[in-house]
Parts: structure tokens; C-alpha cells; sequence
């Protein structure tokens, strides 16, 4: 298999060919990602790349715990799920969660084998750098909205290469979770990069939370740098220093007018936008009941698009929190084993769902305000 930077060869498992761990990009700290250096002997894409550098989620407690598996160097690597590499299939282009901070598209949480295999579709998981390396605002020395622009990379990645995965480079839906939907719409509204997004499945984003203002960024920025030192310091050193700035809110977000960003999803024109937008029934459970930022703007989005709406009622010991769809979408149950949110229910449909989303853009009940409801 070849792709623009060198050969790749994946591991068939079933009808599921996948390619793990291939990078897209590279990228100096603090510095905008580029193409990767090329290579001429077939490349191993057989297990995940690293994540990138992170600390532990505070979701853990509801998900299952983690042995961190990062690096620094490496992080910038996408995943292919593909049942066959002769015809052209739709592209789901899927970006993890995890509040800008944690989260790996390598991770079994999200192996899109079962996803692609039982879809016929093609199935992409990529990383972007986090906190501080992917959301530090300081436009002077480099560092802009670095996470988005690694997604940015991810779809040019997918639209020069996807073709000789057996997927359409001109039938890509792009969606993700919580963060993950966040950006999966920008990249959609974003003139850099809309014409490279087909559709979006926006799964449980915080709406209600608006980018970063440039100026508190700016200053964050200058508290986070003044603590750190040294910018070459050590990755540890990074992830450290990132605990010991205040923990009221989130310092390290997408910033507004930064790249990725130009303006406010609100302000968007989202009618030719072909959208599939949802929630959980019980979202704040997994952060202590405070205020809801993910059912605010879905019945917004949903009717300025005119797309289509679901909630996720499926309930385990924790009734429908955040994140609970995930297994139900990838078929990746077992992964989830030492997770306490998750029923005895193994209901697929939302899986389905979202594949016939990405194959016809009908994911099978009316649009807005129709609403389905995953019980």
C-alpha cells in the first residue's frame, strides 16, 4: 500500500484490513505540524502510534482506567479500518474526546474494525496534540490552535491518500465526541478546510462552551511559559506545569479567531451542511451535575442545518452519562469491560446509524425536529 510519504502494510483481521499508526504529520514543539519525512521500505502499520502527551482524564472513574502510552515525538498518527481496497467506499473520519486534554485515536476504545467491517465503509482515527503542546496561544513563536491544525492535517492526509485505502476522497464524513465534535463542526465551517468535509456527526459536543477569547489565552499563555521556564523543558515538565495553573475552567481551548477558528459556530452559516447531532440522556452525571454545555445548541444546529437529531437513553448503572454511546458505536464492548457506566444491553443500532449516515446521509428516521431516540 502505498501513500504520498511511503508504503504502508497493515494486518487483515477477518474482512477488516487495518493500517495503524501511519504518520500524517510532524511536527516541531510549539511549531505548526508538516508532512512527515518520507520513508522507502514498507512501513509496519500493524499496532498504534503513541498518544499524544497527556495526563490521566477525569473521566476515568467512569470509563476505565489507562496506562498512558504518549510521546512527544511520534504522537501525530492516524488509524485505517478498510474491508477491501478496490472499490471506493465512504470515509468516516472519527476525532476522540477528552476536554482538549487526554484521549487516542490508537486506543481499542476505538478500534473502528467492527465499525468498517459491518458497514462496508472506511473508518479513520487520528491523534492531535493536547493542552498545552496543542492549545498554547502564543502566535509569535508558532503556537496557534496547533490541535486543530493537526486535524486540519488529518483530512488533507485522508483526501490525498484515502483512495488507496478503497476509500472516496469526495465522501467524507467527519464526526467525533465531546472535543472530538467540537472540532469536526469548525473543520466543517472553517473556509481552510470545508470543502474537505462531505457531512458531520457531532456526538455529545459542548456547545455551550465557546472557544477561548485571545486575549485570556494570551495571558495564559504568558503565566503558563513564565512557569515552565525553559520551552524546551522536558515533556514531563510540560504535563507538570500544565497542573499548576488555576483549574477554574479549562486553560488550554481552541481560541477564537486562531487557526481553525475565524468565528463562532453560532455565527456560521450551517444550512448546507449535512448534520447527524446528538447527546446522552444523562450527560452531566459523569461531572457531578453541574450545568449542562452539551444539550444546549443540538436543536439548534439540528434546525439551522436541518439535519438530523437523536438522544442516547441507552442506561446502565449510571443511567446515559457522557461518553456512554462510545462501545455502542464501535462494537468495542469488551474494551469497556472495567468501565462502570455500561448495562448489559449490546444493542449496535447507533453504530448502523452513524455508517448509514455516512454512506447515504439518511441515518434512518426524519429530519428536525424529529428526534430518535437510542434505548
Amino acid at each position: 500500500m502505498n501513500t504520498t510519504t511511503g508504503p504502508v502494510r497493515g494486518v487483515t483481521t477477518g474482512q477488516v484490513e487495518a493500517f495503524r499508526g501511519i504518520p500524517y504529520a510532524t511536527a516541531a514543539r510549539f511549531q505548526p505540524p508538516t508532512p512527515p519525512k518520507a520513508w522507502t521500505e514498507p512501513l509496519a502499520a500493524t499496532k498504534p502510534g503513541p498518544a499524544a502527551p497527556q495526563t490521566a482524564s477525569r473521566l476515568a472513574w467512569i470509563m476505565g482506567e489507562r496506562e498512558l502510552d504518549w510521546a512527544e515525538d511520534g504522537c501525530l498518527n492516524l488509524n485505517v479500518w478498510t474491508t477491501g481496497l478496490a472499490t471506493k467506499k465512504p470515509v468516516l473520519v472519527w476525532f476522540h474526546g477528552g476536554a482538549f486534554t487526554s484521549g487516542s485515536g490508537g486506543w481499542d476504545w476505538y478500534d473502528g474494525g467492527n465499525l468498517a467491517g459491518d458497514n462496508d465503509i472506511v473508518v479513520v482515527t487520528a491523534n492531535y496534540r493536547l493542552g498545552a503542546l496543542g492549545y498554547l496561544y502564543k502566535p509569535e513563536i508558532g503556537a496557534d490552535n496547533l490541535g486543530a491544525q493537526d486535524q486540519a492535517a488529518v483530512l488533507r492526509w485522508v483526501h490525498d491518500n484515502i483512495a488507496a485505502f478503497g476509500g472516496d476522497p469526495g465522501k467524507v464524513t467527519v464526526g467525533g465526541q465531546s472535543a472530538g465534535a467540537y472540532s469536526a463542526l469548525y473543520l466543517a465551517i472553517d473556509p481552510a478546510t470545508k470543502d474537505l468535509v462531505h457531512r458531520v456527526v457531532l456526538q455529545s459536543g459542548p456547545w455551550a462552551l465557546p472557544p477561548a477569547d485571545p486575549t485570556v489565552a494570551k495571558a495564559n499563555a504568558d503565566k503558563f511559559l513564565k512557569l515552565l521556564k525553559n520551552p524546551d523543558a522536558p515533556t514531563e515538565t510540560v504535563l507538570a506545569t500544565q497542573q499548576k495553573l488555576p483549574t477554574d475552567g479549562l486553560p488550554f481551548l481552541p481560541v477564537l479567531g486562531g487557526a481553525g477558528y475565524p468565528k463562532p459556530w453560532q455565527q456560521a452559516d450551517l444550512s448546507e451542511l449535512d448534520v447527524l447531532i446528538g447527546h446522552t440522556k444523562d450527560e452531566m452525571v459523569a461531572f457531578g451535575n453541574t450545568p449542562d454545555v452539551f444539550q444546549p445548541g443540538v436543536h439548534e444546529i439540528a434546525k439551522a442545518s436541518n439535519g438530523f437529531a437523536y438522544r442516547f437513553d441507552c442506561t446502565g448503572p449510571l443511567g446515559a452519562p457522557h461518553c456512554v454511546e462510545l462501545p455502542y458505536l464501535f462494537g468495542t464492548f469488551e474494551a469497556f469491560k472495567d468501565s462502570p457506566m455500561l448495562g448489559d444491553d449490546r444493542n449496535t443500532d447507533f453504530g448502523t446509524a452513524v455508517a448509514n449516515f455516512t454512506k447515504t446521509g439518511e441515518p434512518g428516521w426524519p429530519r428536525y425536529p424529529e428526534c430518535r431516540h437510542f434505548v
